[in-house]
């Protein structure tokens, strides 16, 4: 038989709970396989590792409110911006107006300026408030909605606040969270090298039933291992779900997660 290490958080927490409750029983009735040091530090490890899985869902959740709430800043600035152009565009094309108003507004006759990302939209914005400002200074009526467009572009750039702040908590939560599945990890190895000490003077079969109350997984090989002797450890590859042989024990592995950039 194989001996499986955690790969994902609700494995590691759920072997530190179950190997802390056996360590109080089996202190209940004088019989520890534990070294008082590791029985110490189940709990509180345990505790560590499911405030820092929460802590990194509320700012997984917050990062992901915050990019909603910027697109939907973006999307009134995109409305604000065609407005103020296609009021431009008619004033020249039916109202007589000079086509030499154009360049206050950040147009050409046959080309119009495409941002590329939020902030490019928010920098447009402010260009077109400047713009029309010296649009009429010069004599030319006002093509921007003097209410609409400097709201949205002040909640663009509330948003996008929001948003580098929300990226920061999100990336602080995590390496919180690599730090705690490090040492959840390590306190496992040493949990699982403990029971093996322990219970070295009995069967294999003794030594897996005792350990499996204790929260330890194993895997039948094909190779039966004899009492005493070392065995492999084996490890859920999490994207093939394959065993794959390790050397030592699967460390933490956090999911992929695409970030949106505040630009």
């Amino acid at each position: 038989m194989s001996t499986f290490y955690p790969t994902n958080d609700s494995h590691r927490i759920s072997l530190l709970r179950t190997a802390l409750e056996s360590h109080r029983r089996d202190q209940a009735v004088v019989h520890t396989y534990l070294t008082a040091t590791i029985g110490e530090t189940l709990e509180s490890q345990a505790a560590q590792l499911e405030a820092a899985v929460q802590a990194i869902a509320q700012a997984t959740a917050t990062h992901q409110q915050a990019v909603a709430m910027t697109e939907v800043a973006v999307e009134a600035i995109q409305a604000q911006v065609r407005y103020t152009w296609n009021t431009v565009r008619w004033q020249v094309r039916w109202q007589g107006v000079s086509p030499a108003v154009l360049p206050y507004y950040h147009l050409r006759t046959q080309r119009t300026p495409l941002p590329k990302n939020r902030v490019d939209w928010l920098a447009l914005a402010d260009r077109l408030l400047l713009g029309d400002a010296d649009a009429v200074e010069a004599g030319y009526e006002s093509a921007i909605d003097p209410v609409a467009l400097p709201a949205a572009r002040a909640a663009l750039q509330t948003a996008l606040d929001d948003l580098n702040g929300a990226k920061q908590h999100l990336h602080s939560a995590r390496q919180t969270g690599r730090g705690v599945r490090r040492s959840s990890d390590r306190l496992i190895r040493h949990t699982i090298g403990d029971l093996r000490h322990a219970l070295r003077d009995q069967s294999s079969t003794d030594q897996q039933q005792i350990m499996r109350t204790y929260g330890v997984r194993f895997q039948r090989t094909s190779t039966p291992i004899a009492d005493g002797q070392e065995q492999e450890i084996v490890a859920l590859d999490s994207r093939s779900l394959a065993p794959t042989k390790q050397t030592g024990v699967v460390g933490w592995q956090l999911q992929p997660v695409t970030e949106t950039t505040a630009g």
